[in-house]
């Protein structure tokens, strides 16, 4: 080839920019490009981390003993740890924190005061990031109000080795967005509240988790055999460590979410309400002191629950799959809506007075460990094997696990 011609065919000269923090690293990368193209033009730079700008987050504690922390429309990241008689509040290097007439700082560590009446924290919008941890026992008055607002926001909420007492309620808002929340207790732990605990979620792929670390093993959470084998509440009598004295209320909102409740108990009711989109309930030991209910998701397993009252399932207008163990009812009320629907009732289910199971419209599969006279079946047209029925008990614990939605596995939630 003649030199026109190798003039003619060179590529022209490329601009790299690097951005690489290590100097030694910048130098080998600098030199592999001009072996492979000696016309390269290079521009060496160090890497500088971009430098998130979490907000500036107020912080007020009153002599009644409120403690409130208001954000701002930035991406607030807030950690509070309650240790003996202190409070730790720490933004992560990202977010300050200004009590009233003093300049905002990264961290603050305030007296907690001698008498908690209630704590309030407001996010509002922005991609907030909120921890609460509690080491030491509390007692607050009055409520427990966390609103995270608009935006992909998660939440943790932790009590290891010690007793979360709220004497009235303990109400989470999350607003809009695919947003995550993980409450949990650990080392003989407790979370209560002497009225309602609320959890609302609203348009996006949320994923929840509530529980007892000491009653799961994290690692194993969805797996058949592990969820098969989790004990029953019978032999755990009032263990319970999350309770609401009265209500426990879960509201997915709409899109595809993800709830996974373990070792949860209502003084009456307890609800669980999805919406729109596709949505996936796992739970097990359970306990309601009136009546519960679990509406319109399209995915259900439910173990070890038991209620007073009534057990009310009622499915969505999609096709649905709900596997029901070892549960205590007075009364079921099952009725599975449009679709093509599939229920699964082992032979632990135990109701004490007449109940029912409606499949609604569709082709729809039941299967039933045991005869259940108590139970009158309407419009179901298959009759469910026990590999069919664990098959779908598969089915929906795969469902938890899988990335549909974009929405967060509970154990990655989890992992601290």
């Amino acid at each position: 080839m003649s030199s026109r011609n190798r003039s003619f065919n060179r590529r022209p000269a490329s601009l790299c920019p690097l951005e690489i923090q290590s100097l030694e690293t910048r130098q080998l990368l600098a030199a592999a490009i001009l072996d492979k193209d000696p016309d390269a033009q290079i521009v060496i730079m160090p890497y500088n981390a971009p430098v998130v700008d979490g907000g500036t987050v107020s912080i007020t504690t009153s002599r009644a003993g409120d403690i409130t922390l208001i954000g701002d429309d930035k991406p607030n990241q807030v950690s509070v740890e309650i240790r003996g008689t202190t409070l730790l509040i720490d933004g992560n290097a990202a977010t300050q924190f200004r009590l009233p007439g003093q300049t905002p700082q990264p961290v603050l560590e305030i007296p907690l005061p001698a008498t908690v009446r209630s704590i309030t924290v407001s996010l509002s919008s922005g991609s907030d990031n909120l921890t609460l941890r509690v080491f030491s026992d509390v007692t607050v008055n009055r409520d427990v109000a966390v609103s995270l607002g608009a935006g992909e926001d998660s939440l943790t909420l932790q009590v290891t080795s010690a007793d979360l007492k709220v004497n009235q309620n303990i109400t989470v808002d999350l607003g809009a967005g695919n947003d995550s929340a993980h409450a949990y207790t650990s080392d003989a732990a407790s979370i209560v509240a002497g009225r309602d605990i609320t959890i609302r979620a609203a348009a996006g792929g949320d994923s929840l988790l509530v529980g007892d670390g000491d009653f799961v093993d994290l690692d194993n959470l969805y797996s058949v055999e592990y969820f098969q084998g989790l004990e029953n509440n019978s032999e755990i009598t009032r263990n319970q460590r999350i309770r609401a004295t009265r209500d426990f209320n879960v509201d997915l909102g709409a899109g595809n979410d993800r709830l996974s409740l373990f070792n949860v108990e209502s003084g009456r009711d307890l609800s669980i309400a999805a919406a729109g989109g596709s949505d996936i309930i796992v739970a097990s030991n359970l306990r309601s002191g009136r009546n519960a209910a679990v509406t319109d998701a399209e995915s259900t397993a439910l173990q070890n629950f038991t209620a007073v009252n009534i057990l009310s399932i009622r499915g969505s207008a999609t096709a649905d799959k709900i596997s029901l163990n070892a549960i205590d009812v007075s009364r079921l009320e099952a009725d599975l809506g449009a679709g093509n629907d599939q229920l699964s009732l082992s032979e632990s289910v135990s109701v004490k007075v007449a109940s029912s199971v409606n499949g609604g419209t569709g082709t729809n599969g039941l299967h039933s460990g045991k005869t259940q006279p108590k139970i009158t079946v309407r419009r179901t047209t298959q009759t469910l094997t026990s590999q069919q029925s664990l098959e779908l008990l598969i089915s929906v614990l795969d469902d938890m696990l899988g990335e549909s939605g974009g929405i967060m596995p509970a154990q990655i939630i989890m992992a601290e």
